[in-house]
C-alpha cells in the first residue's frame, strides 16, 4: 500500500539520491519524478504524505518544482514536507515553499535541507564568479565525508517524516508576519520571474573531442537540447532548468561553459547513471 509519495527533481543525482534513500527509510514509499508530469494540466496527489525532493537554484525552487506546485489538487489533511540538496548555500526556500503551496490552499508542514556537492564551477552566478578550482575540490575523501553526515541526517528525517512532525514556523515568531520573510519574498520575486519567463543562456558550447553521442540530449529535462547535424544544440525558445545535467554527463567533457573550459574533471552522484536521469522525463518511477 502506497502511503507517501515522493516527487523528485534532479539533474547530476544528488536529490535522487536522497528520494531513493528516504524511500529506504519510510514504509509504502513511492518515489515519482516531477519532470515526468510537466505536460499534464493538473496533477492529483494519491497518498496521505507528500514530499518534495529537490536541488536548490538561486537560493529558491527550480522552474520545474514551481510548474509542478501550481498544478496540484491537494487536500488540506494531507502531511507535506519537503528535503532540499545545497551546497552550501541553502538561504530560505521554505518560505517560497510556504508561498508557492498557500497559494494552493495548502501550508508546508516541515521542510529540511541537506549540504551536498556542487555540481557546477558557475551556477547562475555571474562569469566573474566561476570557481576555477572547482573540479579540484570535489576528491572521493570529500564525498565519502560528506555521504557520511547525509546518512545520519536521512535517519533523523526519516523518522520525523514517518511520525508526521511540523517543524514550519518553529524557529521564528509568527512567520506570517515577519519582516524577514517580506524582505525575503519582495527581493526574491524578480530573481524567480527572471528565471522562469526568460530564456537564459548559461554559456554553454561543445569543443571539437564531441562524438555526437546524444547522451546531453537524452538527460535533459527541459528538452532544451536538440541535436542538429550530429552535434547538440541548446534551443533558444526552450527554457533552460539550470541542471547541468549536460554538462556533467558528458564522457568527453566535451561540453563547456563560457569561461569555463577545463576539461580536469565533472561531478555526479555516485551511482546514479545518465538512464536514471534521462528515464524522468518517461516516469521512471522508482518502486
Amino acid at each position: 500500500m502506497i502511503k507517501t509519495e515522493i516527487y523528485y527533481f534532479s539533474g547530476t543525482g544528488s536529490s535522487l539520491h536522497i528520494a531513493r534513500e528516504l524511500q529506504k527509510r519510510i514504509p509504502g514509499t513511492k518515489v515519482l519524478p516531477i519532470v515526468s508530469f510537466m505536460h499534464q494540466e493538473y496533477i492529483e496527489l494519491q497518498s496521505q504524505t507528500v514530499g518534495l525532493v529537490f536541488p536548490i537554484y538561486l537560493n529558491s525552487t527550480p522552474i520545474p518544482v514551481r510548474e509542478f506546485i501550481r498544478k496540484i489538487r491537494i487536500k488540506s489533511d494531507k502531511f507535506i514536507f519537503a528535503v532540499t540538496t545545497n551546497c552550501g548555500y541553502p538561504g530560505r526556500v521554505d518560505l517560497y515553499l510556504e508561498k508557492l503551496l498557500k497559494e494552493r490552499g495548502k501550508n508546508l508542514d516541515a521542510y529540511y535541507t541537506i549540504k551536498m556537492l556542487s555540481n557546477s564551477p558557475k551556477g547562475l552566478l555571474p562569469s566573474f564568479m566561476i570557481k576555477q578550482n572547482w573540479a579540484s575540490t570535489i576528491t572521493k575523501e570529500v564525498i565519502s565525508s560528506l555521504e557520511k553526515e547525509v546518512q545520519k541526517e536521512l535517519d533523523i528525517i526519516s523518522k520525523f517524516i514517518i511520525g508526521e512532525e511540523k517543524n514550519i514556523g518553529k524557529d521564528r515568531p509568527n512567520p506570517e508576519s515577519t519582516l524577514y520573510k517580506k524582505l525575503y519574498l519582495l527581493l526574491h520575486s524578480p530573481l524567480q520571474w527572471n528565471a522562469e519567463h526568460t530564456k537564459n543562456e548559461i554559456g554553454f558550447y561543445i569543443d571539437s573531442t564531441c562524438t555526437g553521442c546524444r547522451i546531453c540530449e537524452r538527460v535533459c529535462p527541459s528538452n532544451k537540447i536538440k541535436m542538429d547535424t550530429g552535434k547538440p544544440l541548446w534551443q533558444k525558445e526552450v527554457h533552460c532548468y539550470y541542471c547541468y545535467a549536460c554538462f556533467n554527463f558528458c564522457p568527453e567533457q566535451a561540453i563547456l561553459v563560457k569561461n569555463y573550459s577545463h576539461k580536469n574533471g565533472r561531478y555526479v552522484y555516485p551511482g546514479v547513471s545518465a538512464i536514471d536521469i534521462a528515464a524522468q522525463k518517461n516516469r521512471g518511477e522508482i518502486h
